[in-house]
């Protein structure tokens, strides 16, 4: 019987040194949590020829970026960053003046 419990212990020795007991991690830490969704890269940033065409009278651009109701999709959907974001925006709304865009679809 003793056999037994000196090779019971041997196994509980090894299992800790390959570091992981049920539940432990190294250095005591849980393991980072992984992302469920994929991180959005901004077009215009890994493009930067596309970012130039970025103009109101280029509209097959612009309506990427708009509902068919017509309103602008935010950045946190389209991944847009803010600086782009914001020429995007400023774009739609001469485009939308001149008439190219509408306001608001009926």
């Amino acid at each position: 019987m003793a056999e037994n419990e000196v090779q019971e212990e041997v196994g509980r020795q090894e299992a800790s040194m390959d570091g992981m007991i049920a539940g432990e991690h190294e250095g005591g830490r849980p393991p980072k949590k992984q992302n469920k969704y994929k991180k959005k890269v901004c077009r215009f940033t890994a493009d930067p020829e596309l970012a130039k065409q970025i103009d109101y009278k280029n509209i097959e651009l612009l309506e990427r970026f708009i509902t068919n109701r017509g309103k602008i999709i935010p950045r946190r959907i389209t991944g847009t960053s803010a600086k782009y974001q914001r020429i995007l925006a400023r774009e739609i709304r001469k485009a939308r003046s001149i008439g190219l865009l509408p306001f608001k679809v009926n």
